[in-house]
């Protein structure tokens, strides 16, 4: 019995552990990682999201303040300025944070946003020269191109900020609404005040809408209108925040109230001459809801940047414990790897390499003595004893052999003076009938003995790991087999038995040993021939495979029942009903281990429909010439 070494069992299994534990923490570490680059693109995208958001609003603004500047005040031209520097500085960080987005699409849209922004600043110009004009000689209507440059770049403001939201509803469900949020509240603020700058002229003037305009009016209320509906529904659904739904209803309320407010306007169009209301106090009506209708934006890009900052923590907590967690499984991992190779993987070290040479039948050298008597010891004592059981097996079969070879040899000498002798008495005795017949039985008994003689040094040479020596130069595989197997057309004839030969192409070039294929075909063809009934058939055929040639002989004999197929291949076994046949049972042993000193692959199997049997050799097709093994 050997101690069971219940220590080193649990150091493997910790080391395995560890190994495993390890991939996990390294597959949790790279998904935090992944995480924390994900959070950290979130909340890149929604930085840029918000500067662009804060950039259309600096640039809108422009609009209102300096049309109500340009009307009311005396001299505009500071507040003209420092709306114009609050919009040139949004643009220039739209700019930047587009490039450094990330996106696919950055660049071709900082491209986009800036040449649009040049055109602004070309109609800058006449805004700067309106300012410049006594309040009485100003006109609004001179800053038209102005306005119409100004709605492109917030078209253009507004393609970046839908291309960046797209981005960030991929990554965040949560940060998507807020962003859908965001979007809708400023389209409700955009499609509202167009109707100032388009009914303005109209109501200044007092000259009633004309259909065209009034047609416009109409539809950019019912856009806005239906923006307000979806705006309200996306709130109602679970987890709108509560301050969301108070800005939600307060610019609601404002909004319904200045509209009400512009319809009543609108309606007094034409009733008299002059303005229906001062340029001024049309403005104030105007922009009065557009401050409680940026709240819910502002809000909605507000709770958008905390949920980004919230996930980005989250991700960055549990990278860190992920990699906490890494440095202590290393730390383990690597006192296991010590404890595992002085305690587990030199001995298997040792065992393995003792197990190759054993394969290799290198008896020679003893398995060394195991330390301890654990497992591992009790597995070296056993290779030990396998090593010394198969050291003795070899001496014994390299006796036999050397046995078997001189005794063949031996008797060689005498059985050719036998076979002499018998040509002489054959000469010499008269034609009595007994005595001719007795002679014919010692001639037989004499050819048996021969035979005998001649495949079991065939087998010793086999079994020793010598091939016979080839000759000069190697054949062509088909015209080898087919000169066999004519070889043997006389005794099939004589056996009543029909022999086919067939290929699948002209010429096979094959460097195995001819010798031993001719030995190995003339024992199978013999075998089918000799154990054959008249009228039977015998086919030798040769195919060529991807990467062998196969050599099939196969008879619709009586076969070899499955259960004794693996018998027949050991020496001077013969079926019980084969015992009145010649022959020496040696045949099919010969033709295993020819095979087996080529590299070859022997098989027996069924015959077709089930009838007969089937011989196989399967040779590579760049085999070894043959020698010793």
């Amino acid at each position: 019995m050997f101690k069971s070494s219940i220590t080193r069992f649990m150091i493997a299994s910790l080391a395995v552990l560890m190994a495993g534990l390890l991939v996990a923490t390294l597959i949790l570490a790279a998904r935090a990682w992944h995480n924390y680059a994900l959070a950290g693109r979130i909340a890149t995208m929604v930085a840029t999201d918000e500067t662009l958001f804060n950039a259309l609003v600096s640039v809108r603004a422009q609009v209102p303040r300096d049309s109500m500047a340009l009307l009311g005040q005396e001299d505009p031209r500071p507040l003209i300025r420092r709306t114009y520097g609050d919009a040139s500085r949004a643009v220039v960080g739209t700019l930047a944070a587009l490039r450094g987005s990330g996106i696919a699409a950055g660049a071709a849209l900082a491209a986009g946003v800036e040449q649009t922004w040049r055109a602004v600043l070309a109609q800058q110009a006449e805004v700067d020269r309106q300012a410049g004009l006594p309040r009485a000689g100003r006109s609004l209507l001179a800053i038209d191109g102005w306005r119409a440059a100004i709605q492109q770049m917030m078209d253009a403001l507004g393609s970046a900020s839908i291309a960046v939201g797209n981005e960030v509803r991929i990554a965040d469900a949560r940060i998507a609404e807020y962003v859908q949020a965001r979007q809708v509240a400023w389209r409700i603020r955009d499609r509202y005040g167009l109707q100032c700058a388009l009914l303005r002229a109209n109501v200044d003037a007092g000259a009633p809408l004309p259909q065209a305009t009034r047609d416009a009016w109409i539809s950019d209320r019912a856009v806005y209108v239906a923006d307000w509906r979806f705006l309200d529904d996306f709130l109602s659904r679970p987890g709108a925040s509560p301050e969301m739904l108070r800005l939600s209803a307060e610019a609601r309320a404002n909004t319904s109230r200045a509209q009400a407010a512009i319809d009543g306007v609108v309606g007094r169009i034409g009733a008299s001459r002059g303005p229906a209301m001062g340029s001024a106090e049309w403005t104030a009506l105007c922009d009065g809801p557009f401050d409680s209708i940026l709240a819910i934006a502002r809000q909605a890009q507000l709770e958008a940047t905390r949920r980004a900052e919230e996930i980005r923590s989250t991700s960055l907590r549990m990278l860190l414990l992920a990699g906490v967690d890494l440095a202590a499984v290393i730390t383990f991992g690597a006192f296991a790897v010590v404890v595992v190779r002085r305690r587990f993987t030199r001995p298997m070290g040792m065992l393995t390499e003792t197990i190759a040479r054993l394969s290799r039948r290198d008896y020679a050298q003893p398995v060394p003595a195991p330390r301890s008597l654990d497992e591992l010891g009790g597995m070296a004592l056993a290779l030990e004893e396998l090593r010394a059981s198969s050291l003795k097996a070899e001496r014994l079969q390299n006796a036999m052999s050397r046995f078997t070879a001189d005794a063949s040899h031996q008797l060689r000498t005498p059985l050719t003076i036998l076979q002499a002798h018998i040509s002489v008495l054959d000469a010499l005795l008269p034609g009595s009938h007994d005595a001719r017949a007795a002679l014919a039985d010692i001639r037989g008994a004499a050819d048996r003995l021969q035979r005998l003689l001649i495949q079991l040094l065939r087998l010793a040479t086999a079994e020793a790991g010598h091939a016979p020596e080839p000759d000069a130069t190697c054949p062509d595989l088909r015209e080898l087999v087919q000169e066999v197997a004519g070889e043997f057309l006389t005794a099939a004839t004589e056996a009543g038995v029909e022999l086919h030969f067939e290929a699948d192409a002209p010429a096979l070039p094959c460097r195995a040993n001819p010798i031993t294929i001719r030995e190995i075909l003339a024992n199978l063809i013999d075998n089918a021939i000799r154990y054959n009934e008249p009228g039977g058939h015998v086919v030798v055929r040769l195919q060529h495979q991807s990467n062998a040639f196969v050599i099939e002989v196969e008879d619709d004999g009586p076969g070899i029942p499955t259960p004794e197929r693996g018998k027949v291949l050991t020496r001077f076994y013969r079926l019980k009903r084969d015992q009145s046949q010649v022959g020496s049972g040696l045949g099919l042993a010969i033709v295993e281990s020819l095979a087996a000193s080529c590299d070859a692959q022997f098989r027996l199997g069924d015959g077709a429909h089930g009838r007969g049997l089937l011989a196989r050799l399967r040779l590579p097709v760049a085999p070894r010439a043959g020698g010793p093994r």
